[in-house]
């Protein structure tokens, strides 16, 4: 199957990520990929570094013409007029035969089908920008009963294994939960990382060492979660000593309300993507 030819319209860090990831698996070369993106023919493009190992064009309809699977990565506000441009100009027959991809916040399957005018060939998958180092996280909302597009499913599913976790096959609804969580939430931890390394500078530790030791407590205490199954809580009573450093340090974050903050940063993503899919539905006409 490493014959099947896999596109992108668009080539932002989200796709960046994936090729990245795959590059590290030693895996990209053996790949067909075809990018589309404005900035194909730029030589300061940072897509340049896989020149040996994809192809390039500005062009949405050559992409579409010479790709088995196409994986829209683009901003929302650009999605309608490709879509309408690939259905006005592809062969009905040929449209059908290819497997359309979204990793587009809160655009619907429903949505993207209307403007396509085509069904049955159209999934979503979620990821996050961790692919890059082959610890990332996806999930995939689809109901596909075509054999074929249902096999191209398939082998885009062994390509994101090699540099994800595989949350499942999920609803729509879910999927926008996830947006929040394994989308947004890096940016999330980062916050989280850039707060506790500040604090280190403040007592007088260097920057470097600081955002060092924030990021890897951060990893170090991810492993130990995944790898013992441990729940969070569970972890933080481990560490929290009577009359300690850390139990002090927590009073304070129950103070500023930090786990509520959290809790609305995720919901506020998520009440976003609902948005969003409500205002590109609404451009169907």
């Amino acid at each position: 199957m490493d014959n099947i030819r896999l596109g992108f319209i668009g080539g932002g860090r989200i796709v960046e990520a994936l090729l990245d990831g795959l590059h590290e698996a030693d895996y990209l070369q053996k790949m067909n990929i075809l990018i589309s993106c404005p900035s194909a023919n730029n030589d300061t493009s940072s897509l340049k570094r896989f020149s040996n190992t994809i192809q390039m064009t500005t062009s949405n309809i050559f992409l579409c013409s010479n790709s088995d699977i196409v994986i829209f990565a683009v901003k929302a506000k650009l999605i309608k007029s490709i879509c309408q441009e690939i259905g006005k100009t592809l062969d009905k027959n040929y449209l059908t035969n290819i497997l359309f991809v979204s990793i587009i916040p809160g655009l619907t399957i429903s949505t993207l089908s209307q403007w396509l005018q085509t069904d049955k060939n159209i999934i979503r998958i979620m990821y996050n920008v961790n692919a890059a180092k082959r610890n990332g996280s996806y999930a995939i909302s689809s109901s596909l009963n075509n054999e074929n597009n249902h096999s191209l499913e398939i082998y885009l599913k062994s390509i994101f294994d090699k540099v994800a976790y595989y949350a499942g096959n999920v609803t729509e609804s879910e999927l926008d939960i996830m947006c929040a969580l394994i989308g947004s939430g890096p940016a999330f931890f980062c916050t989280a990382v850039e707060g506790l390394a500040d604090g280190a500078v403040k007592a007088g530790l260097s920057r470097q060492l600081a955002n060092t030791l924030a990021a890897r407590t951060m990893l170090g205490c991810a492993d130990i979660l995944i790898t013992s199954g441990k729940h969070p809580a569970e972890l933080k009573n481990d560490i929290s000593t009577p009359g300690g450093t850390t139990i002090y340090g927590l009073h304070e974050l129950e103070n500023k309300g930090v786990r509520g903050a959290y809790m609305d940063a995720l919901m506020s993503a998520y009440n976003r993507a609902q948005t969003m899919a409500d205002q590109l539905a609404k451009e169907i006409i």
